[in-house]
């Protein structure tokens, strides 16, 4: 039988893949319209790689005997009014996501569980490094879009 704190733990990051997966759709969308097809492509990546954590995050689950709980998503599609509020919403989140994985790497280090601390190395010890350039460029283009782009 699975610890239900490292189950309630896991089915709780499972939950913020799902729901940061489905904002980078909403990301990718946007940018696709706005014709910036190349950063459009990589959320449609990040959005693939959330995917794939979600399904071993489940097998996980499923395999230690734990219960999987989606919750229902309360999500609302963002209307964004240029490329610079997308960005810095982009930013934003990326900052979430990233102290949500932190939080969630810290509590697996605080266990025993061998199986857990395996997998979670293998979904996020790159995605920690990524996440961490990715928060400073995304800092840089805010800022610089902010400079030469007359905000709407």
């Amino acid at each position: 039988m699975m610890d239900k704190r490292i189950e309630e733990v896991v089915n709780e990051q499972l939950n913020t893949e799902l729901w940061s997966s489905n904002l980078y759709t909403a990301f990718q969308i946007y940018f696709e319209e706005q014709e910036l097809p190349v950063l459009a492509l990589w959320l449609k990546t990040q959005g693939q790689k959330k995917a794939d954590r979600m399904q071993k995050l489940t097998a996980f689950l499923l395999r230690e005997r734990g219960t999987v709980s989606i919750r229902e998503l309360a999500y609302k599609a963002e209307k964004w009014q240029s490329p610079v509020v997308a960005l810095n919403d982009l930013f934003e989140h990326e900052q979430y996501f990233h102290k949500q994985v932190c939080d969630f790497m810290a509590f697996v280090r605080s266990t025993d569980d061998s199986v857990l601390h395996s997998l979670v190395l293998s979904l996020y010890v790159d995605e920690v490094h990524v996440s961490d350039f990715l928060v400073e460029l995304l800092r840089m283009l805010v800022k610089e879009w902010k400079r030469q782009l007359p905000l709407e």
